[in-house]
């Protein structure tokens, strides 16, 4: 099945708006945040309830950066990433540590997850003791420290992210949209409730910046489309 670009997203939902709110024009600009914000949520839903590699971003080279003050080593989340539990965002982290030609390079050596306030027990046991060969990662804001490497010179790391989307880094409506599609229609039903809320505030409660009074809109439905459809099935059964 082709990959769905953003262009014909905007211009499938552009179509449904001026089909059922004929009297607005939404630029694209607006229809374009409104996909993106709408599928940040229901995509972080999707994949937390799948166990699937399909919407992992894989990046390599990430340069490992040290602290200047505190010697510490870290890397910068290369994307938004999804704020899952126990930073399931993050799927892999790794490095290559081996000479052994046949092993591929990101399964080499994988970091496992801690955090800066139970790490200090690691240091308790051989087993679970932080080093180059069982490196650990703990995240703090947008970088992720790593534990273990302290002794060892590290360049680049590889890593795989659940990223979210970005209005600010989405240039091109011709990029792929990254997006299950088979929640396309609830992205849709979504998308037109929200621009129907906006249009159901009265003009005269609006700051236009008119001191006149506009035009008053056309009857916009209360009820919620998605809500209509669930009661329909509902009924149905």
């Amino acid at each position: 099945m082709p990959s769905m670009t953003y262009r014909y997203c905007v211009s499938d939902c552009e179509k449904m708006l001026s089909q059922v709110i004929a009297n607005r024009k939404f630029p694209v600009s607006q229809i374009l945040f409104w996909i993106l914000e709408i599928a940040d949520r229901l995509k972080s839903q999707h994949i937390s309830k799948l166990e699937s590699g399909a919407f992992i971003h894989e990046y390599d080279q990430i340069p490992v950066i040290t602290d200047a003050l505190t010697g510490r080593k870290y890397i910068n989340l290369p994307s938004g990433i999804y704020d899952f539990h126990l930073d399931e965002g993050i799927n892999y982290l790794s490095y290559d540590y081996t000479v052994d030609g046949c092993v591929a390079p990101f399964t080499s050596v994988t970091f496992s997850r801690t955090t800066p306030s139970t790490s200090k027990r690691l240091y308790w046991t051989e087993e679970e003791r932080p080093s180059p060969s069982n490196p650990y990662f703990y995240r703090i804001g947008e970088r992720v420290f790593l534990l273990g490497t302290e002794c060892i010179t590290i360049i680049n790391l590889e890593g795989g992210f659940y990223s979210t989307f970005d209005p600010e880094t989405t240039c091109s409506l011709d990029d792929e949209f990254d997006f299950p599609q088979e929640l396309y229609h609830v992205l849709k039903i979504q998308l037109l409730d929200l621009a129907r809320f906006g249009l159901s505030v009265p003009n005269n409660r609006q700051n236009t910046g008119n001191f006149g009074i506009d035009d008053e809109l056309t009857d916009v439905p209360k009820q919620k489309l998605q809500t209509a459809a669930q009661e329909n099935q509902e009924q149905a059964q």
